[in-house]
């Protein structure tokens, strides 16, 4: 009974955690497409591991290639998801495929080698894989090299789209502090550990299962439930936080604005006075969805320039930027109107939320807005 709850659990999370995604995904969640895609392909291979757990080989012997086309297509996916949570356009982007080259060989030559195999010669080859029964039969030896040849890829893919996910998670997270002043609307930091965690909790076990194989799971049930109770727990959490999340909409900035601008011979020291004054007398921060296009735009300026002067003059980024006047005007606020409750001074200082308020302003205050308060 264990075995079977162990072997259901995850099927079921991901079958329908696919469906949940891909249902309510529209234009603008995109990012719930792909992560549908990604459960869906999870849900193929908990679906293999079913029958070959229970031995419904006959049957598994027919989706054997899609078995080792969904293993090889599993961390390809993953990485999509996460491009699309930037507002990666995998229409416009066609070297995508190429991720999936791998995946697709080596499904056609499991598919080829098995129906060119014997029911006989396929069932040696399983007992061969599982249990490592001996066989000299051709078929049997030509389907576990290809298995084997598909199992140490997928050992190569994890720690490759673990380093280029990490590298484009990180790249991607300082474009985004350097662009929004409100990141709790995009769930960016929750998206962000999530995220880590996951690739790295998947990563270890899922390194330590591809390299031993099935035989172990199949011999000790409690590790196999282990094991499944840990995947469902990640999978749902992964999906929980690909609901929340909205895409983050990076524009780009078109280069021949950025060689008008050049051409213009503007002083960056004059701009960074004029973006000082912008921000000081206009108060755009009060606006919680501000943006560093919407500040360029008011000062007559692009993108590079702001993030520049931000970067290189003020010594920090876009994001804490604008939070730096808003934690300005919250304690103002807090010393001249001590009635007012923490809400409200969260509301007029142009934050997002309260919980994004008492976050940030602890971390420059080293206190709470009640404990400033009191002092």
């Amino acid at each position: 009974m264990l075995k079977i709850i162990s072997l259901l659990l995850p099927l079921i999370v991901t079958t329908y955690g696919a469906v949940l995604l891909i249902l309510t995904s529209k234009s603008e969640f995109k990012n719930r497409l792909y992560l549908g895609l990604f459960f869906a392909n999870s849900a193929i291979l908990f679906l293999t591991h079913f029958l070959v757990f229970n031995k419904f080989w006959n049957i598994f012997k027919y989706i054997d290639f899609i078995f080792l086309s969904a293993l090889l297509a599993f961390y390809p996916l993953f990485y999509l998801y996460i491009k699309s949570a930037y507002n990666f356009n995998i229409i416009k982007t066609k070297k995508w495929i190429y991720h999936f080259i791998p995946s697709i060989t080596v499904g056609l030559l499991m598919l080829s080698a098995t129906v060119f195999s014997t029911n006989e010669s396929y069932f040696e080859y399983m007992n061969f894989n599982l249990y490592n029964q001996h066989t000299t039969n051709q078929n049997s030896l030509l389907l576990f090299g290809i298995y084997k040849g598909a199992r140490i890829f997928h050992l190569a893919q994890i720690l490759f789209y673990g380093f280029i996910t990490l590298l484009f998670l990180i790249k991607a997270n300082k474009k985004v502090n350097d662009s929004f002043s409100n990141l709790d609307k995009y769930q960016e930091r929750y998206f962000f550990i999530t995220t880590i965690s996951f690739l790295i909790l998947m990563a270890i076990p899922g390194f330590y299962v591809t390299l031993i194989g099935r035989f172990t799971f199949e011999e000790n049930t409690t590790l196999l439930f282990i094991n499944a109770s840990f995947f469902t727990l990640l999978y749902i959490i992964l999906s929980i936080i690909g609901l929340l999340q909205n895409p983050v909409k990076i524009k780009s900035i078109p280069v021949i604005d950025i060689l008008n601008h050049f051409s213009e011979n503007n002083d960056l020291y004059e701009l960074e006075i004029q973006l000082k004054n912008y921000f000081e007398n206009e108060n755009p921060w009060l606006d919680p969805d501000l943006n560093i296009w919407d500040v360029a735009k008011n000062i007559g300026t692009n993108r590079t320039y702001v993030s520049k002067i931000i970067n290189e003059s003020c010594q920090c980024n876009f994001n804490e930027f604008v939070n730096n006047y808003r934690i300005e005007k919250a304690k103002q606020l807090l010393k001249k109107l001590p009635e007012i409750t923490i809400h409200e001074v969260s509301e007029s200082s142009g934050f997002g939320s309260v919980n994004s308020f008492l976050r940030i302003f602890k971390k420059h205050e080293k206190c709470t807005p009640t404990e400033f308060r009191k002092k």
